[in-house]
């Protein structure tokens, strides 16, 4: 720790030689080099991970869901695909095994934010807006206890700038 803090504090010396290139240092080479004074280091904090729906422990009194375990694979999009500008909706479908019992739902979520609890193994989100986003599906009992979930997929969605024209135009005389 004692020699870490001796490199954050360390001087930064700037030196020209006789064909002009400039040099940067912590040690002086020359009596003619100039010492530093440098600003802070920005820093940014890092993203903390969003938590995804986990598996539930089932209570030993409903045993039939408690036996059941339900084994979801996104199919579309893939992981970590980059959708094009022109396409604004998204289509997430899905694998299960097994077949989803009567009483079960599917839910569907984006960012950790609930999208559809639905029956069917596909659904379309409209208007995705642009960035980076996390799929998760996960299927629940009527309880709402959890029965199986997916691995999360990633998936970048590009959409156009939009910028004012109208400003950058010269008014007309």
């Amino acid at each position: 720790m004692v020699l870490l803090s001796q490199v954050a504090v360390a001087d930064v010396y700037k030196t020209v030689d006789k064909d002009g290139n400039i040099k940067y240092t912590d040690k002086p080479s020359t009596e003619s080099a100039e010492k530093l004074e440098l600003r802070e280091i920005n820093t940014v904090p890092g993203a903390q991970p969003q938590a995804f729906p986990q598996s539930v422990p089932v209570d030993s009194v409903d045993a039939q869901s408690a036996a059941l375990n339900y084994q979801i694979t996104i199919i579309s999009p893939r992981n970590d695909v980059t959708i094009p500008v022109g396409q604004r909706d998204l289509a997430i479908a899905i694998n299960l095994k097994p077949e989803l019992k009567q009483g079960h739902l599917l839910v569907y979520f984006m960012n950790g934010e609930l999208l559809e609890e639905t029956t069917m193994n596909n659904i379309i989100v409209k208007d995705v807006p642009r960035g980076t986003h996390t799929v998760v599906v996960e299927a629940i009992d009527e309880n709402g206890r959890s029965l199986g979930t997916s691995a999360p997929i990633i998936v970048n969605i590009i959409r156009p700038n939009i910028h004012n024209n109208a400003l950058s135009k010269p008014t007309p005389k």
